[in-house]
């Protein structure tokens, strides 16, 4: 039998974010008055890696002022998967007549990432501008507020459609199997679908489930885009469906003037065969940007695999061998996904864990890198390359590959972290090269960890069979097992060698295990009844002096953005803050394998 074609809920939009730009304490370019401020903001060509020549957008020229905050603002898309490099330019205006940056005298460059904006305290992030030949010179601070955008949040709940009289003398033998179809038009007036629900049996006046979609969803953020709904008769024979209606064209803006119910006629049927929308609620629930900005840190857990099936470290076979650039399929994992998630860690410290192990002569499913049950944690995505190189010299590879243990330590630190003032979110990123060997005890774990703040990545790595794998990646059958059911989807596995041929393989990667996170985090946060909490947002020129605004620090060799940049930059910590410089110094842990990892401070 013929089955329906399923269009899902169109593909949301990327929030948008709005930056509010200030500077303070601008070099003074001009002889006979002050520096003539204004900032233009740049994208990263992804292809490329180099800057876009074209701002995604500017501000206003403020007069005379080293001190200054600009009223036009900068809308941007977000993508928590993603990084963004992200440039701001300031320059002085000595050329009005001519609207380009490259025309003006340059103050300085300020480069960071999009994710680090929104990852500071309030959204805040200030740094020290530089001019590419003038290094030395003090060119002032630029500071960025980013602001989600409201369009991006607001949620269309309960919306209820009808149809009326869709049976026709001579046109239809019997009342149909109908569907209705949410088509919206593009920038360039064609139309495209965004929505199909569900079929509706032998109803002449069909009333379809209630639904809801985001705003962003239906109008991509324009509520005066137009849309049309189309009404189909389902045919079990098809492929063709035969149209039965089709509305005029309208937009959301009108459904928001208009009291409800609102009635559509269905074009060419007769007069009184109508669509009706009988209700449709618009809310604001808080996002996920919103969460962060309250103060919610999102946390990184890792786990490696060390069993034997991995192959013995030494040879050049292994899966866990050092290639001569100093990689392996496990680190580019874990640089991917570590170098996004590191942005919203408040103190960037992640516990690390190995499993399927021999340490000390005994075999461990879960056991600390650093040799330190009691603090697991090292500092930074180096400090876990640091440790997982260290360890595999001072273990043996062994097995089997279970994964129960290294959930249930997870779901215990979640748990230990409940009871604070604070709730905090987990994200384990769990690196495999095999077959699991504790399916029924991971199914379990899965089940209760999906009532705890946590997301669970698996990314395999090697050539494995990992079909078995999509069993805990559970998008369309929640698990089940000894009559429980998981709570909610926190699992996304995906194999590695999907996107090891790429040029942009970390960062397709990073985009496939990262995406649906966001959403997972907001679907605990509502579950559990937390709510987004307004951070006090002061006066930043006045933070800044109190230590209220979080300053970008100097970004260390081989950080993603210092990888995406051809023409060399640096950032600088401001006055008196350590540098992220410096090579790893590691103290021996009891077990034979470093401590702590951490990093001893450099000079500039």
């Amino acid at each position: 039998m013929y089955q329906q074609p399923v269009i899902p809920l169109a593909v949301p939009a990327a929030p948008k974010l709005e930056l509010k730009i200030k500077c303070k304490g601008l070099a003074d370019l001009d002889v006979l008055s002050k520096s003539d401020p204004q900032c233009f903001v740049f994208l990263m060509d992804p292809k490329t890696r180099t800057w876009c020549k074209e701002p995604i957008g500017k501000t206003e020229m403020v007069l005379n002022k080293l001190d200054c905050e600009f009223v036009q603002s900068i809308i941007i898309d977000y993508r928590f998967e993603s990084i963004q490099p992200i440039r701001f330019t300031v320059v002085d205006v000595d050329n009005r007549n001519n609207p380009s940056w490259t025309a003006q005298e340059l103050i300085g460059h300020f480069d960071t990432e999009v994710g680090k904006i929104v990852g500071s305290r309030g959204r805040t992030l200030a740094g020290r501008l530089e001019h590419p030949t003038r290094r030395s010179s003090n060119r002032g601070t630029v500071i960025i507020t980013a602001e989600e955008q409201s369009q991006s949040k607001r949620l269309i709940n309960r919306f209820n459609i009808e149809a009326t009289k869709l049976t026709k003398k001579g046109f239809f033998s019997s009342d149909p199997n109908s569907f209705f179809i949410i088509h919206r038009a593009g920038t360039n007036g064609v139309f495209s679908p965004i929505y199909q629900s569900p079929v509706i049996k032998s109803k002449s006046n069909p009333l379809w489930p209630e639904f809801s979609m985001k705003e962003i969803q239906l109008c991509n953020g324009d509520p005066e885009r137009q849309l049309k709904i189309e009404v189909k008769k389902f045919k079990d024979n098809g492929p063709e469906h035969v149209t039965i209606g089709v509305t005029p064209v309208f937009t959301f803006q009108e459904l928001l003037n208009t009291q409800m119910p609102q009635y559509f006629p269905l074009s060419p049927m007769p007069a009184g065969t109508n669509l009706m929308i009988r209700k449709m609620v618009v809310t604001e629930p808080p996002s996920f940007l919103d969460y962060l900005a309250g103060g919610i840190p999102l946390n990184l857990v890792v786990a490696i695999d060390f069993t034997q099936s991995n192959g013995d470290p030494r040879h050049p076979q292994s899966l866990h061998y050092r290639n001569p650039s100093g990689e392996n399929d496990y680190t580019r994992a874990i640089r991917s996904v570590g170098n996004i998630l590191q942005c919203y860690d408040t103190d960037k410290r992640f516990p690390v864990y190995g499993f399927g192990g021999k340490v000390n002569g005994q075999v461990s499913h879960c056991f600390a890198l650093n040799g330190n049950p009691q603090y697991p944690e090292v500092d930074g995505v180096d400090g876990i390359l640091a440790a997982y190189w260290h360890a595999l010299q001072f273990s043996e590879l062994w097995g089997p590959t279970n994964f129960s243990p290294v959930i249930n330590q997870t779901a215990a630190i979640c748990n230990q972290h409940r009871s604070g003032a604070v709730e905090e979110y987990y994200v384990l990123l769990i690196l495999t090269d095999g077959v699991i060997t504790d399916m029924d005890n991971t199914i379990n774990a899965i089940i209760s960890a999906s009532r705890l703040p946590l997301s669970i990545i698996i990314v395999g790595v090697g050539s494995a069979n990992f079909d078995n794998m999509n069993v805990l990646d559970a998008d369309d059958e929640p698990l089940r097992a000894n009559g429980k059911t998981m709570a909610r989807d926190i699992v996304q596995f995906v194999p590695f060698r999907d996107f090891q041929n790429s040029a942009f393989g970390g960062e397709a990667l990073a985009e496939a295990v990262l995406a649906e996170v966001p959403d997972q985090f907001v679907s605990y946060m509502t579950q559990h009844n937390v709510r987004a909490r307004t951070m006090p947002r002061a006066d930043t020129m006045q933070a800044m002096n109190n230590g209220g605004v979080s300053y970008a620090p100097l970004i260390p060799p081989g950080s993603p953005i210092a990888a995406h940049i051809q023409n060399g930059y640096s950032l600088h910590s401001p006055p008196h803050s350590p540098s992220l410089h410096g090579s790893p110094s590691m103290s021996r842990g009891p077990q034979g394998i470093n401590n702590r990892i951490s990093y001893q401070q450099g000079k500039n």
